[in-house]
């Protein structure tokens, strides 16, 4: 248990301290509570890396495939992370064999007695071959990546052609535009109205009306008294 002294001590020191005050003490103290890092936003950015090139890059990606939903876009971001990753595989790997040549320079050139740079490459993929796996596990993850970014496009690929292929639905009724003109179709169990009758087609007399009979003809003694 520490003493009432030294407690007492640790609460006035405490007291007196405002926390870092240079750039670089605050850079380190911002990073107290980060264990591993693997679940940060921006985990395949590397801090000697720029985030906007990155940006750019992604935006490159964005505007030659054309990602219409958020599942075409999460694949076409996969592509860039994969391509990007790529990217820099490629460039350790240079840069690898040129901090590689020139450690075995003068050992080279007195060897061969030459300054080729075909020949310092060679024995520089010589040398890293020999004394580590660096270079056959920088292909292996070029090749993981490789396969990464091909999964995604043959994804990308399908959601896009069965976006396309699908018809589009429709935007309207015609039967409910104003001023449309709509055929009408008579329906089977539907009544229609009468026909027409014909100058050679008697109907028959309604139920409750007496037919306008003809007027009966005159005698032909009225004619002869007329006459």
């Amino acid at each position: 248990m520490p003493s009432e002294l030294k407690s007492e001590t640790s609460r006035i020191n405490g007291a007196k301290s405002h926390g870092p005050s240079t750039e670089a003490g605050k850079a380190a103290s911002s990073q107290n509570a980060l264990k591993h890092g693997m679940t940060a936003c921006n985990t395949y950015i590397l801090q000697c890396e720029s985030l906007t090139d990155f940006k750019e890059f992604l935006a490159e990606h964005i505007a030659i495939h054309l990602p219409a939903s958020p599942p075409e876009k999460e694949l076409v971001e996969q592509m860039a992370i994969a391509r990007w990753r790529i990217r820099r595989f490629v460039s350790a790997e240079t840069v690898l064999i040129d901090c590689e040549v020139l450690r075995n320079r003068d050992k080279v050139e007195k060897e061969f007695a030459t300054t080729g740079c075909s020949v310092h490459v060679a024995m520089a993929i010589r040398s890293l071959a020999d004394e580590s796996r660096c270079l056959s596990l920088m292909s292996r993850y070029e090749s993981r990546h490789q396969r990464v970014h091909d999964k995604a496009y043959a994804a990308l690929r399908e959601l896009q052609r069965l976006r396309t292929s699908q018809p589009p639905p429709p935007t309207h009724s015609p039967s409910v535009i104003a001023g449309a003109s709509v055929d009408h179709k008579i329906s089977p169990n539907e009544p229609t109205e009468p026909p027409l009758s014909s100058p050679g087609i008697h109907l028959c007399t309604p139920v409750g009306q007496v037919p306008d009979l003809p007027s009966p003809p005159e005698s032909r003694n009225s004619e002869d008294h007329s006459g």
